[in-house]
């Protein structure tokens, strides 16, 4: 399959997942919940979905309680992905957590407290 094709489905899955964890997890629940990529396999069997939360650390039981309340819903989850992307299999997600924007936080904290 074509780059530019697995994309097209890496961002149309990451759209279609995204509107679907908004209405699974409220955000008063579980916070603002963010699919930062997808990325579905060439064979179109797997799809790693990377996420994060605004104003949870990575080490936090938030985090781990999302991840879990996802691995749950990860069968309706696939179901309904089926019936909106539709593509020749439906990939098996496995949900990561996406620590890049504390990453990026701390790296600018740095960048701050160096002296001129």
């Amino acid at each position: 399959m074509s780059t530019y094709r697995m994309q097209r489905v890496n961002e149309q899955v990451k759209r279609e997942l995204s509107s679907l964890i908004r209405q699974l997890l409220p955000v008063e629940d579980y916070g603002l919940i963010s699919v930062t990529e997808v990325s579905v396999a060439k064979d179109l069997k797997t799809a790693q979905v990377y996420i994060s939360t605004v104003g949870v650390g990575a080490g936090s039981q938030q985090v781990e309680r999302v991840l879990a309340s996802l691995g749950r819903a990860r069968r309706y989850l696939q179901h309904e992905l089926s019936r909106k992307v539709i593509i020749k299999y439906t990939p098996h997600l496995t949900f990561k957590w996406d620590d890049g924007i504390e990453r990026g936080q701390h790296i600018v904290e740095v960048l701050e407290s160096l002296d001129p």
